[in-house]
């Protein structure tokens, strides 16, 4: 039903006819229970909280129910016709502004926030002026109509009963009935019994016995300790509870202690306590309120930090799986390698006369090693991603270093027709450092350069002394370094549009060069004048110390003097015949007699029946993993060499390895000189026997 367009009737939901009916008998009876209590100039309503927090919960459809229970409550009372027309509609209109004031702000009847608290208390301190002003106007139209005198009951103690009921009735009704179900564990259930047993008893102590104090300390100050408890420990529920409680007891002394009062000294008292409580709840309240929302806060950390633990698993688990997949991948990409470096070196071995055919050689050998630097260098940032990484320092030369990176990107300006421009000084300058990473740094900046450069454009590569830092500076003539893109250029996979050239690489070099160098305690810095003007990478090294004059040169290859036919036999293990066969006829030309297996039994088999001098052993076997074989082979007996040749290249790789007893880990694709290195300790074994039998050898 509407009234000038204000929905002012609505229809009724059965549970909201339920709650009508409780509301109209709750509310009728707080009217008896309050004109029975009555005494001037104090008062108890507790009527007022009930329809309060009845409107609050259920919906203003309620509000008629209010105002006919009101009028009810004051026909059972022999109330004057003019209380009967204004009190009932300034209790409803009390009731749904509250109501009104509370949804609007968005009251949690589960106060679990601060400011669901302070809302309350606000609320409560506002609409409860309404009944006592429209009562003292009641009172005075009253007594000019009737010519009764007006009673003792002052604005202030009106007020201060109204507040009481507010304060103390709706809140306890809200929380209670706003969720009625709960659980509690068993130390739940019985700390809460324990600490009302205190309250009550203290109370009971307090209010309806003459003691005043237990061991010099007043029964007054000891309930504020199980208020305190209740209130920091079990939460709004049962602090509304507690001063409900506490209610009661205070107007049971009132009315039946131990010396009753009458009178007005009655009403006195009735309002001194119903003042009293509403200052302790208010205090209580608000302590309630800020260990709930602390609590509140403390549980969304503790929910947030489990969402970020179970965020960081999962990533760490993709990061993982990332691993495994470019572990995988490197391994099936290098199996395939492996005989197509094992038949260039046969080819050269073979024909080394042949011009035309080395040159084709050199370009097979060099595509080669390209694919096996971008999957090094895709297995590296993995490494470095997970802290896998381990660098194998040692004092090393500069210009060393950057020959050998010259060397290896050599082929690189072959194809681009570039040329390339190295000055290195005079005196030695000697680094800590891994010099296959620091080696792969300089490379990188050197493909890099001849990747962006245009042919026949020429690159420098300045190394120097700087201070206490050893700089190596790539420079180019190429397409330059856009300005917006000069902070994001060591991002790894990030790669710049130009073209063609966008299409060459995996994005990942620049990003190497910089963890390498920052690994090394170094830095990386990057320059240009903008696009089309070239680009400069300058690499800042700590310097060891320099040596005037005595510049090193790299070692020769070890195996450069090994003699021919050296009748050591060896075994090669390998589930890929053809990788088998291409590694077999390296050695054989070598000198070597060869034997192969394909799978872990026929090795166990041969390494234990024939004894040959070294088993270079595939992991990736059908029946069993080389780890396993080459274990068993050592707790069988096996003496000879054990060398693991593998697509894995990762540390744990490397360690689990040697776990298992092996001498050496070879990478796939493996070439001859890889093969040769990995068999010295047989070189240096045959050497030591054919030593003359000399005392003091």
């Amino acid at each position: 039903m509407k009234i000038f367009g204000i929905q002012i009737l609505y229809p009724l939901s059965k549970r909201q006819w339920r709650s009508a009916l409780l509301l109209f008998v709750a509310y009728v009876a707080a009217t008896q229970l309050s004109s029975a209590t009555f005494a001037a100039p104090g008062l108890i309503f507790p009527a007022a909280g009930i329809a309060l927090a009845a409107l609050f919960l259920e919906g203003f459809a309620l509000w008629p129910v209010v105002f006919f229970a009101s009028l009810a409550g004051y026909v059972l009372s022999g109330a004057s016709p003019v209380y009967m027309l204004i009190l009932p509609v300034a209790h409803t209109l009390q009731a749904v502004c509250g109501a009104y004031l509370l949804r609007k702000l968005n009251l949690d009847p589960l106060f679990r926030r601060m400011k669901d608290m302070f809302a309350l208390l606000g609320v409560t301190l506002i609409v409860a002026a309404i009944v006592p002003t429209l009562g003292t106007l009641a009172r005075h139209l009253n007594a000019a109509v009737y010519g009764t005198p007006l009673s003792s009951v002052t604005w202030g103690s009106w007020y201060a009963a109204i507040l009481f009921s507010l304060l103390i009735i709706t809140p306890f009704i809200i929380r209670w009935f706003g969720k009625p179900r709960f659980t509690r564990s068993l130390y739940g259930t019985l700390e809460i019994l324990t600490a009302f047993v205190i309250f009550c008893a203290i109370s009971y102590f307090l209010f309806f016995t003459e003691t005043t104090s237990i061991a010099g300390v007043s029964l007054g100050f000891l309930l504020l300790a199980p208020l305190f408890w209740i209130a920091l420990r079990l939460r709004p529920r049962f602090t509304t509870l507690a001063f409900v409680l506490l209610s009661l007891f205070a107007f049971g002394n009132i009315f039946f202690g131990i010396t009753p009062l009458l009178g007005e000294t009655l009403g006195v008292r009735l309002f001194q306590t119903e003042l009293f409580i509403s200052i302790l709840a208010v205090i209580f309240f608000t302590l309630t309120s800020l260990e709930e929302e602390r609590r509140m806060t403390a549980n969304l950390m503790r929910s947030q930090v489990s969402t970020l633990e179970t965020a960081l698993t999962q990533v760490a688990g993709q990061d993982r799986a990332k691993s495994e997949f470019i572990a995988m991948l490197a391994h099936e990409l290098r199996n395939p390698l492996a005989p197509v470096a094992s038949s260039i070196d046969l080819l050269r071995l073979k024909d080394p006369q042949g011009s035309e055919r080395i040159e084709i050689l050199d370009l097979m050998e060099n595509r080669m090693h390209t694919v096996k630097r971008l999957l090094d260098d895709l297995l590296d940032v993995s490494r470095i991603t997970e802290n896998k990484l381990v660098l194998e320092k040692e004092q090393v030369e500069v210009s060393v270093i950057v020959e050998r990176a010259v060397a290896s990107a050599e082929q690189y300006f072959k194809e681009r027709t570039q040329t390339v421009v190295v000055h290195l000084p005079e005196e030695a300058l000697i680094i800590e450092a891994d010099p296959v990473r620091i080696e792969q740094v300089v490379t990188n900046l050197l493909t890099n350069a001849s990747k962006f450069s245009n042919p026949r454009d020429e690159i420098r590569l300045d190394a120097r002394a700087s201070g206490s830092m050893v700089e190596i500076t790539v420079s180019d003539q190429g397409v330059g370094i856009d300005k917006e893109m000069a902070g994001r250029i060591f991002e790894p996979f990030l790669q710049i549009e130009l073209g063609k050239r966008t299409r060459q690489g995996l994005g990942i070099g620049l990003a190497l060069v910089r963890n390498l160098t920052e690994m090394h305690g170094g830095s990386v810095r990057a320059r240009s004048e903008g696009a089309g003007r070239g680009s400069q990478f300058t690499v800042l090294l700590p310097l060891v110390k320099r040596l005037n004059g005595q510049k090193t040169r790299s070692k020769k290859d070890a195996h450069a003097s090994w003699p021919a036919d050296t009748g050591k036999r060896i075994l090669v293990v390998d589930d890929n015949d053809v990788a088998a066969w291409g590694i077999g006829k390296l050695l054989e030309l070598k000198g070597y007699r060869i034997d192969y297996a394909y799978d872990g039994e026929q090795a166990l088999e041969k390494a234990l029946g024939d004894s040959p001098d070294a088993v270079f052993l595939d992991i990736g076997l059908p029946d069993m993993d080389g780890y396993t074989a080459g274990n068993l082979m050592r707790k069988k007996g096996y003496k000879g060499l054990i060398v693991a040749l593998t697509g894995y290249s990762l540390e744990e790789d490397r360690g689990k390895a040697a776990e298992a007893g092996f001498d050496g880990h070879l990478v796939k694709p493996a070439g001859l000189a890889d093969l040769i290195r990995a068999l010295e300790p047989l070189r240096e074994e045959s050497a030591s026997s054919n030593l003359p039998n000399v005392p003091g050898i």
